[in-house]
């Protein structure tokens, strides 16, 4: 356990920004959560913020393990800028008109966009935030000291939208269900989302 408690200790120092938001939990979890809390000597927000972090990880790469498997040329993609992991690759997105990946198995995403893909960043709570269209030439730079840790392709005809486009006018304009958690997702039927951007 003490690997948890200085995770958990670490958390707390990186974190910038809280929202408050409320859950109901059975008894029996919450028992479990207090008894965590108490043997780690901290308190019960922090130890449900950790393992709740902990949870959407898990989440994320199962998704991602998901989408490593769909085949074929598919000419829309939804990327997402990630920026809860980091506000700085998020903003580099935009700024530089790129998209970016980072990491194993992450990075390898950006290996799968095609000349002329287009390609959707979408900003987590906001919504999809730009476009532009793939260059097929992935290139790689260092991360953090980490060789070639991230996969980058300049978008052509690079657009930032006046007004993003929230998940719930996407899964309209789709009439279905759209996993943003993912890295990044196939969109074959993204001609649908270019119409009511550009209309």
């Amino acid at each position: 356990m003490p690997d948890l408690k200085s995770m958990i200790l670490e958390s707390k120092k990186a974190r910038s920004e809280l929202v408050a938001t409320t859950v109901r939990i059975p008894k029996e979890l919450q028992a479990v959560v207090e008894d965590l809390a108490e043997y780690l000597s901290l308190s019960k927000q922090d130890v449900m913020l950790k393992l709740l972090e902990e949870g959407v990880k898990v989440a994320e790469e199962a998704i991602s393990e998901d989408d490593s498997t769909e085949q074929g040329s598919i000419n829309f993609h939804v990327l997402n800028t990630n920026k809860k992991h980091d506000l700085n690759d998020h903003r580099e997105m935009l700024s530089e008109g790129i998209a970016a990946a980072f990491y194993d198995p992450w990075k390898f995403n950006i290996d799968r966009i095609q000349k002329n893909d287009t390609v959707f960043l979408y900003e987590n709570g906001v919504g999809i935030v730009a476009y532009g269209k793939g260059s097929g030439d992935t290139l790689k730079k260092d991360r953090y000291g980490d060789t070639d840790e991230c996969h980058f392709q300049k978008l052509l005809d690079f657009t930032v939208l006046d007004k993003p486009l929230p998940a719930a006018e996407v899964k309209k304009i789709l009439e279905r269900n759209v996993v943003f958690l993912r890295t990044m997702s196939a969109i074959p039927d993204g001609q649908k989302l270019l119409d009511a951007i550009n209309s």
